[in-house]
């Protein structure tokens, strides 16, 4: 069983309207951004690319380009638009090699 938004803007890019919701708030987002955007990627099918499916909601919802809005709204554009700028196979050159030694073996000096 799927999970059912009952948001009006829902949609297959903006699963739940999150992102959509955020925009039209403008100024009164309080933030954090980071926290949307998070939401707004587990939320997205495992065959979709984030980098496409961003650049396509900032062209649909118009903030692809010009100034960024005040506050915590302006944040999560500028995240959107960098995120447009990178595909799957990009995002995955970035990320940290698997081999890297992280979390407690790193703090605690085991492996």
């Amino acid at each position: 069983m799927g999970i059912k938004y009952i948001s009006e803007h829902h949609s297959d890019d903006d699963p739940g309207g999150l992102i959509k919701e955020v925009i039209e708030l403008g100024d009164d987002f309080p933030g954090p951004a980071q926290d949307i955007i998070l939401a707004w990627l587990l939320r997205l099918g495992p065959e979709q690319d984030a980098g496409q499916v961003a650049g396509r909601l900032v062209q649909d919802y118009g903030i692809a380009e010009g100034e960024l809005p005040g506050g915590a709204c302006g944040e999560l554009v500028k995240l959107l638009r960098e995120t447009a700028l990178y595909g799957r196979d990009q995002l995955n050159q970035k990320l940290p090699s698997q081999g890297r030694r992280g979390g407690r073996a790193a703090r605690f000096g085991e492996g």
